[in-house]
């Protein structure tokens, strides 16, 4: 039994990673048979995902902290987060995020939660060989993918990040064979998770340096925290994309994405993950 704290308002209008986090956790809580609470504290276990001025006053106001988790939407380099005193642990996506306290806020105390991950409905025959997915990446990066494509005589549609809505997305998907990602670093990457969690292979031109700090806080980072072999192929290196394409496509029918998403980031283990740290 647990009781969330959320902003309304982020449930409403385009579908975001904050929206879907809140959406997958209510949905995977109820999946598991798990009673919760929303914006009250009615039970024991307290979770507050955001850390801003509404949540902050919340915090303050709460009965039980000996029982507190925040996050992940929490923004550690943000003036107020030192008000954060007592708590059980802040919730961070990923590994390499946890690095991130660990190099720049020694002493917080950080525990990894991603949330399940929701495969879209897909339907249809895939009649176009590849989605490209862009976000927060150049313009070149984009061109560039497009080049390798087109000399391989292959077609593709293409998702711009922050000008698609679900239904979009989830007819993109149906259309395509695989999907090739040109994006920044990650901290879960939901929209790609869920790209996985429909079957669709991956070649990834990864990130490998979150920066956005300033080079003061330059730490290793990455596109797709949640990864392996079996999902696709990725690089960091221009020089290798065309001949790591090529063993791609190679090796697009052996792949099983959908597999390793069900492995690592199900309802039942991620709620389970979450609900032993209360313990």
């Amino acid at each position: 039994m647990i009781n969330i704290f959320y902003r309304d308002g982020h449930l409403q209008g385009r579908m975001s990673g904050p929206m879907k986090v809140i959406e997958n956790l209510e949905r995977s809580l109820t999946d598991c048979g798990v009673e919760y609470s929303v914006n009250e504290e009615y039970y024991e276990n307290n979770l507050i995902l955001h850390w801003d001025t509404p949540h902050i006053q919340r915090y303050h106001s709460l009965k039980n902290k000996d029982k507190l988790l925040v996050g992940p939407q929490i923004w550690p380099f943000a003036p107020d987060f030192h008000e954060l005193k007592e708590y059980t642990s802040v919730l961070v996506p990923s590994r390499w995020c946890e690095e991130s306290y660990e190099k720049f806020f020694p002493g917080t105390k950080t525990s990894i939660w991603p949330v399940a991950i929701y495969a879209p409905e897909v339907s249809g025959t895939p009649t176009t060989d590849c989605l490209i997915y862009h976000k927060n990446r150049s313009n070149e990066d984009l061109a560039y993918v497009k080049q390798l494509l087109s000399d391989r005589r292959l077609t593709y549609t293409q998702l711009q990040y922050g000008s698609y809505s679900q239904d979009d997305f989830r007819q993109a998907l149906s259309s395509v064979r695989f999907c090739i990602i040109i994006d920044n670093t990650e901290s879960q990457g939901i929209a790609i998770g869920e790209m996985m969690a429909a079957g669709k292979p991956l070649f990834v031109w990864d990130q490998p340096v979150w920066d956005h700090m300033g080079k003061q806080y330059k730490i290793d980072a990455t596109t797709v925290p949640y990864w392996d072999d079996m999902c696709g192929e990725k690089t960091t290196e221009r020089s290798e994309l065309s001949n790591l394409f090529d063993k791609f496509l190679s090796k697009r029918t052996s792949y099983t994405p959908a597999e390793y998403i069900d492995r690592e980031l199900s309802p039942e283990k991620t709620i389970k993950t979450l609900l032993d740290l209360y313990v």
